[in-house]
């Protein structure tokens, strides 16, 4: 579908597809001071990589932009807007959006984001759609939140969709944010917002180690895995598909552990494995991953032996206990008086269960700190000056 023009609820939604299209919108939009945004992506559901497939941003103005990044030439001019400081930005359940954002090198200002000023008045639930249907009694139609983003042209289905996701948060964001602010609690949603803000994104440390039973593996076969996950990316990227549907995650931790069985069988025998690398040459690369991991580990001499903390469980001593029961009885009474889901966002099991152990108050929140220390001194519980260091 290009150049199309649909409408929703009263809304114009307008499919920005050409760099000319871009401009004028910028245009339109660089007039607003408030941005509602959301993107549409694929994070390893269809295709290999965490990949933007849709811009939708609104000034509230009436018209709904769904810009369509495949055939632009630069997205620079919208990523000017997002890091524009005087420009606030609504965007609800930010998270990923910021950090798909920052690893394609925007970096976004001026945050506000309505999920979390939902849960800071203690909803249940805070998706959108709940949002809506409590606060406005709308219901709104969810039946393409599984789409496939990546296809084109997009459906009229799709379209609407998308624009779903930002027409409201205007509307949204006046009246959660009133709502804060009766509570007391703005502090709260602004401090959030600043830790969104400086979420970056950044790939994870040794993820082959992170795979379901990865840990019950001895030093050797872990090496191999290694070298397994590092081929199964490549034939990800080279498919363009993820990395699971590749080899499923389960097998390949299967097969380093018995990396000595006959790989011609195992492709052929083994749920979770994609077609195209059953082909002989792709069969041959595979067969070259594992020997090529299993001679290096070698070489290197890498043990044979299990890593000692596999199964460790936290310990246990009268001392953790009672530091365990402190902070439990102060998080109950945040509870309380906050509300079951405000208070998770004061006080986590995490944060007891550190303190438990090392007897560490961990805090990263000031707002959050201040609750949890005027809380302990309210009810007799007596807690060590928080360790860590606030951030700018």
């Amino acid at each position: 579908m290009q150049n199309t023009t649909l409408t929703h609820d009263g809304i114009i939604i307008e499919l920005v597809d050409s760099d000319e299209l871009l401009e004028q919108a910028v245009k339109d939009l660089s007039s607003s001071t408030e941005l509602a945004l959301d993107l549409e992506f694929d994070q390893h559901r269809y295709t290999y990589g965490f990949n933007l497939c849709l811009i939708q941003l609104t000034s509230g103005n009436g018209i709904c932009y769904i810009i369509d990044p495949f055939p632009l030439a630069s997205l620079q001019p919208v990523y000017e807007l997002l890091e524009n400081e005087q420009v606030t930005k609504i965007i609800h359940h930010a998270n990923n959006d910021i950090l798909l954002l920052d690893k394609l090198g925007c970096h976004i200002h001026a945050v506000l984001d309505t999920d979390v000023a939902a849960k800071v008045l203690n909803y249940e639930r805070s998706s959108l759609a709940t949002v809506l249907k409590e606060e406005f009694n709308k219901e709104i139609d969810k039946s393409q939140q599984s789409s496939n983003w990546n296809n084109r042209p997009l459906t009229e289905a799709q379209l609407k969709y998308a624009a779903i996701d930002v027409i409201y948060l205007h509307k949204i964001k006046d009246k959660l944010v009133n709502e804060v602010k009766q509570q007391g609690r703005y502090h709260w949603l602004e401090e959030e917002n600043q830790l969104l803000e400086a979420l970056t994104y950044s790939e994870p440390e040794n993820p082959h180690l992170k795979l379901k039973n990865a840990f019950r593996l001895n030093y050797f076969q872990q090496y191999v895995l290694k070298g397994l996950f590092a081929f199964r990316e490549k034939m990800a990227q080279q498919f363009n598909k993820p990395a699971s549907y590749v080899i499923a995650n389960e097998a390949l931790v299967d097969l380093a552990q018995d990396y000595k069985t006959d790989i011609h069988e195992w492709l052929n025998h083994t749920k979770g494995i994609h077609g195209g690398l059953k082909k002989p040459k792709h069969e041959a690369l595979l067969k070259k991953a594992l020997n090529d991991g299993i001679e290096e580990a070698k070489a290197h001499n890498i043990s044979h032996d299990y890593p000692e903390n596999r199964w460790l469980r936290p310990t246990r001593t009268p001392e953790t206990e009672q530091r365990k029961e402190e902070l439990t009885k102060v998080q109950k009474a945040i509870i309380s008086k906050y509300g079951e889901y405000a208070s998770r966002l004061i006080i986590t099991q995490s944060v007891i269960n550190e303190y438990s152990q090392s007897g560490k108050l961990i805090c990263l929140k000031r707002y959050a700190t201040d609750i949890v220390m005027e809380t302990a001194a309210e009810i007799g519980v007596d807690l060590p000056a928080p360790s860590f260091k606030y951030h700018n």
